[in-house]
């Protein structure tokens, strides 16, 4: 059944309401038509996450943490990979925690929300290569919230990592609103390639430590191909790190109108996360049976 919508909005980014905590999230019983695509429409459940059909009643609850990608940016709800997931996976519940902009920092402290409230048993956490840029202020990243339509929208903050002396991550909340960035010329002022790495590997430590504490069962996998040198330092320092990315081709996108990974290739992400989240239910305490 589809959910009860109460507005239909051009954009994605309409969908957006400001959050204390993760800076933004989905604004619930909202939907979205896809400009690109004839009859597209996506839905925000009741609960403020994209709809994912077929979710069963009870069930290990496996939260998919992730960005535009795990959303599905451009996909009809039953096309995304969680919804391939949920009717592969029948006696599973599979939620789908994609939100358009969010990076490893927001993810996290989604992980944290969802563990408070009881409401994920296993985690999987979907990485691409630009979250490097938002899990820290970077210029490139903070001009793009200039655009007036943050600022309508009443976003004020986003949350970003920072380390201390001992290499440890810890979050703070950085103000959107920068006009000054726009002109200045931050260039030498910049972290290189090796510190921005550093600072989303500290995350992803936290996010390890966050759920072995809580006994959450947690998989990293890499969504796309686009810097392989960062792809093999995470699985370097997170062995169980799996790549299931896809091409960044006219086969896998929808290049030339998006760039976001098309049915192609979600129907490639969820056979190749299936056998990953049987493992992670495998692990629970109930042997995936809740």
């Amino acid at each position: 059944m589809t959910p009860k919508t109460e507005n239909v909005v051009a954009a994605p980014r309409l969908l957006f309401s400001p959050d204390p905590v993760i800076g933004w999230s989905l604004t619930p019983e909202y939907a979205v038509r896809v400009g690109f695509r004839k009859g597209i429409l996506q839905h925000i459940a009741q609960d403020g996450w994209r709809y994912v059909p077929n979710t069963p009643e009870t069930g290990p609850k496996v939260a998919i943490y992730g960005c535009s990608f795990t959303y599905g940016t451009g996909l009809a709800d039953d096309e995304t990979f969680t919804a391939q997931l949920q009717r592969a996976l029948p006696k599973t519940h599979i939620l789908n925690r994609g939100v358009g902009g969010h990076g490893t920092v927001q993810n996290l402290l989604q992980l944290r929300r969802d563990i408070a409230n009881g409401a994920v048993d296993a985690a999987v956490f979907a990485l691409i290569s630009d979250h490097r840029f938002r899990n820290i202020a970077h210029p490139q990243r903070m001009r793009q919230y200039l655009n007036p339509a943050w600022y309508k929208l009443g976003v004020e903050q986003v949350p970003v990592a920072r380390m201390d002396a001992s290499g440890r991550a810890y979050i703070l909340y950085h103000p959107i609103w920068q006009p000054v960035i726009r002109q200045a010329d931050f260039q030498i002022f910049l972290p290189d390639e090796y510190m921005i790495t550093a600072a989303t590997l500290a995350v992803l430590e936290l996010v390890r430590e966050t759920a072995r504490a809580a006994k959450v069962p947690l998989q990293f996998v890499l969504m796309d191909s686009l810097d392989p040198v960062f792809n093999t330092i995470v699985q370097n320092r997170f062995a169980d790190t799996v790549d299931i990315s896809t091409p960044y081709d006219q086969a896998h996108t929808f290049m030339p109108q998006d760039i976001h990974p098309n049915v192609t290739a979600n129907s490639l992400f969820a056979g190749r996360l299936q056998p990953l989240i049987a493992k992670l239910c495998d692990r629970l305490p109930t042997g995936g049976q809740t």
